[in-house]
């Protein structure tokens, strides 16, 4: 009878598993390494686009001065409308005032 034994010693057998895990290893890695550079390129992306799509907003400088938290519109045309703070605008004649008129100041 003619057996067919694997003549390999223990050690160069436990050797080649080792080479193949470390192998599949490294393939990980490299595919861990490839979706973190994605992910970061595609939030440096994002935050460009972001930035952009606000940058086509109007922007407004507020006067904050009066210590009370309130913001006054300081540029542009309000026309007259309380923004959030005292009316610093032109009062408009031949409007009457409805309700209580001191309700606005708080009174």
């Amino acid at each position: 009878m003619e057996e067919n034994r694997n003549t390999e010693p223990l050690a160069s057998e436990m050797y080649k598993d080792l080479q193949k895990h470390d192998a599949f290893k490294m393939k990980v890695i490299k595919w861990l390494v490839v979706a973190l550079v994605f992910s970061i390129v595609g939030n440096v992306g994002q935050s460009i686009y972001h930035d952009w799509k606000w940058s086509m907003f109007d922007t407004f400088v507020v006067d904050s001065g009066d210590g009370s938290g309130n913001a006054n519109l300081v540029q542009g045309d309000v026309g007259g409308d309380i923004l959030n703070g005292e009316n610093n605008g032109k009062d408009q004649e031949g409007r009457e005032v409805q309700g209580n008129p001191d309700q606005a100041q708080g009174g």
